[in-house]
C-alpha cells in the first residue's frame, strides 16, 4: 500500500549543501517544505569508529569510483548533510573569473550570500594552534623555499582538534548542514524525513507535480508545486536520466568535472602526531594560476596506510612510523571532463572520466612541489603516489620524478568534488537548468546542487554551492506566494 504523504509548496530531495540551504531559504519564506534524505541523521553521540562511519556515512561504504585510466575513488557522503558532514571543512569563496565564464548572475550579487553563509557557518581563517605538527613541517619546508602558506578557512566551532573532520565530528564542532542549514530549515516548518529514497518525479501537464520513492514503511508518494532535486553531481544526473527527464539538450550526466587530487606522505626523523588538529589545515596557491591548488590532509591509520607503498613487513614499518609521518594533498582544476549514467545491480550510477595529459602534468607538478618542500623541510622519505618514482630522498630522486615519461595511469587519483553535470545556462541547447536553476524543459523542477555549476571551480565548492542554491530558492519562493 503507497503511503500519501502530506502536500506541500516545495519538495526537496537531499541535505546536502545545496538541498539544506534551499530548504531552509524556501522555509524561512513561507514556503511549506518537505525534505526527503535517503540516508540517516548522525548526532555526535551516534559516532563510532572510522571504519563505522564509513560503513554509515559514505556512500556505498567510500567504494564510488569513477572508471576510466586511471580509475578515479570520488568520496560521496550518504547522511543527514550530505557530503558536508563527512568533509574537510573547507571553504573558498569560487574565484571572480569562474563566476564571470558563467555569464550568468554578477559576482558582485553572490557576495552577500557568501557573507550571510559564512556567518551562519562561521568560516574563518583556522586558529593556528589547531593545525597541529603537519603544519609545523609544512611551514618550515614553505619557509626555506620562501613559498607561502597559510591555514585554511574552516567551518568550525570550538574545535577539539580530534582530527577526525571525515568521519564525522564526534565534537558537534564542524558546522556542516546537518547542524546548521537543516535544523534552521525545520525551525522555519519544514519537515525532514529521513529513510526515504525517492525514485522517480510525477510530471503532469510538463510540470513536476511531486515525487514517488520507497521509505521506511514501504512506497510512498508527496504532491508539491515545485520539486528540487539535490542528490549531488552523480546521482541528480543519474535520476533524470532513468526517467528521461530534462534532457532535450543531451548535457544531463555530461561535463563531469571532479578536481582530480593526489596525496604525498613524508616519513619525518621527529615526531610529527599529524592526527591532532584539523585533518585539512593549511593551503598553498602559489601556483593556482596553472590549476594547481595546495591542500594539507591528514588521516587516520588505517586510510593513511592505503597511501604508502609496500606489502608485508615493509608495510608494517612505516604504519609503525605513524606518528613521525606527515602528509599533504593536491588538486587540480581540470580540463578533463566525465558522465555518468544510471547504474545496474541496485547501483546508483555508473561515472566514467578520462584524465587528459594536461591535467595528469599538473597533477605531477603538484606531486613534486609538495615532494620539494617536504625535503626542504628534512624528511627521510617521500611516497609520491607516482608508480615510476615511488619515492623521493633526493634531489636526484626529485629531477627524475619531474622528467620521467609520463602516463596518466601511472597517478593515484582521488577526487572529492564532483561538478557540472546538469549544468546551469541561458541557452536550452547547451544547459540542463537556466541560472535560476529551473529546468529548461520541466517547469517546477529546479537542480540545487554541485551539478549544476557548470565547470571546474578550482577550490573546494561547498561556499558555490550554498550560495546557487540560497539564491535559485529565494527566486523560487517569490514564485510559490
Amino acid at each position: 500500500m503507497t503511503v500519501r504523504l502530506r502536500d506541500s509548496g516545495a519538495i526537496v530531495i537531499g541535505t546536502g549543501a545545496g538541498g539544506s540551504v534551499a530548504a531552509a531559504s524556501l522555509a524561512r519564506a513561507g514556503v511549506d517544505v518537505l525534505m526527503l534524505e535517503e540516508g540517516r541523521l548522525f548526532r555526535p553521540s551516534d559516532l563510532g569508529g572510522f571504519v563505522d562511519a564509513i560503513s554509515d556515512m559514505y556512500l556505498s561504504g567510500a567504494t564510488t569510483v569513477a572508471l576510466g585510466r586511471p580509475p578515479v575513488s570520488i568520496t560521496v557522503g550518504r547522511a543527514v548533510g550530505g557530503t558536508t558532514a563527512i568533509n574537510s571543512s573547507t571553504c573558498f569563496r569560487p574565484p571572480r573569473e569562474k563566476v564571470a565564464a558563467w555569464g550568468g548572475p554578477d559576482y558582485e550579487e553572490f557576495v552577500p550570500l557568501f557573507e550571510e553563509i559564512e556567518q551562519r557557518i562561521n568560516a574563518k581563517p583556522a586558529d593556528v594552534e589547531l593545525l597541529g605538527g603537519n603544519w609545523r613541517v609544512l611551514k618550515r619546508g614553505c619557509d626555506a623555499l620562501g613559498v607561502g602558506i597559510r591555514p585554511l578557512v574552516h567551518n568550525i566551532r570550538d574545535c577539539k582538534m580530534r582530527g577526525r573532520c571525515a568521519f564525522g565530528c564526534p565534537e558537534g564542532a564542524k558546522q556542516s548542514m546537518d547542524v546548521t542549514f537543516v535544523p534552521d530549515a525545520v525551525d522555519a516548518g519544514a519537515t525532514l524525513l529521513t529513510g526515504h529514497s525517492v525514485k522517480r518525479i510525477i510530471v503532469e501537464n510538463g510540470r513536476a507535480a511531486g515525487v514517488a520513492g520507497e521509505g521506511p514503511d514501504g512506497p510512498f508518494e508527496a504532491r508539491a508545486r515545485s520539486v528540487v532535486v539535490a542528490m549531488g553531481a552523480l546521482r541528480t544526473p543519474a535520476f533524470l536520466l532513468k526517467q528521461k527527464l530534462a534532457n532535450s539538450s543531451r548535457r544531463v550526466g555530461k561535463g563531469l568535472r571532479i578536481h582530480p587530487a593526489g596525496r604525498v606522505v613524508a616519513e619525518m626523523n621527529e615526531i610529527v602526531d599529524g592526527h591532532i588538529g584539523i585533518s585539512q589545515g593549511a593551503f598553498i596557491d602559489k601556483w593556482a594560476s596553472r590549476g594547481v591548488t595546495l591542500e594539507g590532509i591528514f588521516l587516520n591509520p588505517g586510510v593513511m596506510t592505503t597511501s604508502l607503498p609496500g606489502v608485508g613487513h615493509e608495510l608494517k614499518d612505516l604504519a609503525a612510523a605513524y606518528r613521525r609521518l606527515s602528509a599533504f594533498g593536491a588538486m587540480v582544476s581540470d580540463t578533463s571532463s566525465g558522465r555518468v549514467i544510471p547504474g545496474h545491480f541496485g547501483y546508483p550510477f555508473n561515472a566514467f572520466y578520462q584524465l587528459n595529459l594536461r591535467d595528469a602534468q599538473n597533477l605531477r607538478f603538484a606531486v613534486a612541489r609538495i615532494a620539494e618542500i617536504y625535503l626542504a623541510a628534512g624528511a627521510k622519505r617521500i611516497f609520491t603516489g607516482f608508480h615510476p618514482v615511488p619515492v623521493v630522498n633526493s634531489p636526484e630522486s626529485l629531477r627524475k620524478l619531474e622528467s620521467v615519461r609520463l602516463k596518466a595511469s601511472d597517478l593515484e587519483v582521488m577526487a572529492f568534488h564532483p561538478l557540472g553535470t546538469c549544468a546551469m545556462g541561458a541557452d536550452p541547447r547547451r544547459s540542463v537548468v537556466n541560472f535560476e536553476l529551473e529546468s529548461h524543459d520541466v517547469k517546477g523542477l529546479y537542480v540545487m546542487d554541485a551539478s549544476a555549476i557548470p565547470d571546474s571551480l578550482g577550490v573546494n565548492p561547498q561556499i558555490t554551492i550554498m550560495a546557487i542554491a540560497m539564491r535559485a530558492a529565494r527566486i523560487l519562493a517569490s514564485k510559490l506566494k
